[in-house]
């Protein structure tokens, strides 16, 4: 089995995180914590996915809790799915495939819409007009 590697990289207004190998539940905890961290130091994120070997739902899903904890802590969030074809397949399994985002989507950042996924380009979650309510994930 292989490991999560996390490298960490943070910059002015930015915090990048670079994640390598799988995302699955066996990794999501730490992998949580981490972007937690990154979210709770009130600097944009940036999530590199170009390393990922595999993607289960759990991988999913804590994908869209860190596009939720940025609307939450008035944050960009950005992934870059790069190289990742774990990524792209498992989402269209999985349904996450969409045209619109989910409820709390509501400037249209969701990173699941066909045409973020489809282009393989970074997918941005720009921030949101409302008040500061807390990070979590």
């Amino acid at each position: 089995m292989e490991n999560l590697t996390i490298k960490i990289s943070s910059k002015e207004s930015t915090t990048k995180v670079a994640i390598g190998g799988p995302i699955t539940v066996q990794q999501i905890q730490r992998l949580r914590n981490v972007l937690l961290g990154a979210f709770c130091l009130g600097k944009n994120v940036q999530v590199s996915l170009d390393g990922v070997t595999e993607v289960d739902v759990a991988g999913l899903q804590l994908l869209c809790s860190a596009h939720r904890t940025s609307i939450a802590c008035e944050l960009d969030f950005a992934v870059n799915i790069g190289r990742c074809q774990a990524l792209s397949s498992v989402s269209k399994v999985a349904g996450m495939l969409r045209h619109i985002g989910c409820p709390q989507d509501i400037c249209g950042t969701c990173l699941w819409k066909r045409s973020a996924v489809a282009a393989s380009a970074p997918a941005a979650v720009r921030r949101h007009p409302l008040t500061r309510s807390g990070c979590q994930l």
